[in-house]
């Protein structure tokens, strides 16, 4: 009886070895982020919007300015509560880049007043591009 036991374990333990490091399955990795590569000739507009270093404004960065008929934009953001926004357009013919500043409140006679507590902060550029395509690239601004 004993013999019998001793065969039993060593038989369960021989399955379970085999079961465990010769039938286990590969675990596969999902990619978290699919990443695609642009065409070699991409013809867009480029666009990179970043808060300045005192978060009183937006500087945005624009490239290939001369590849586009007209270049459009749109900030958009909460104060207090109050919707506040600033509207404006890049001169495509002045270059083939351009640089915004655009300010988080109002100033006057060159005493700036500054919006507080500001959120849901939303940048839209729409590029009419020299192929006849529309472009409109939308950003999320975080404060």
């Amino acid at each position: 009886m004993l013999h019998f036991c001793m065969a039993r374990k060593n038989l369960l333990a021989v399955f379970l070895f085999f079961f465990i490091f010769v039938f286990q399955a590969e675990a596969k990795v999902l990619p978290r982020f699919k990443t695609t590569k642009r065409a070699a000739g991409y013809a867009g507009v480029v666009v990179s919007p970043r808060l300045r270093a005192d978060h009183h404004a937006l500087e945005i960065y624009f490239g290939n300015v001369n590849r586009a008929k007209s270049i459009a934009y749109t900030l958009s953001y909460q104060t207090n509560g109050v919707e506040q926004g600033v509207i404006g357009s890049i001169d495509t013919a002045s270059g083939a880049t351009a640089n915004r500043e655009l300010l988080f409140g109002t100033c006057s006679s060159g005493v700036c007043r500054f919006h507080e507590n500001l959120a849901n902060m939303k940048l839209e550029v729409t590029a009419e591009l020299t192929t006849g395509k529309k472009s409109i690239r939308r950003f999320r601004i975080k404060i």
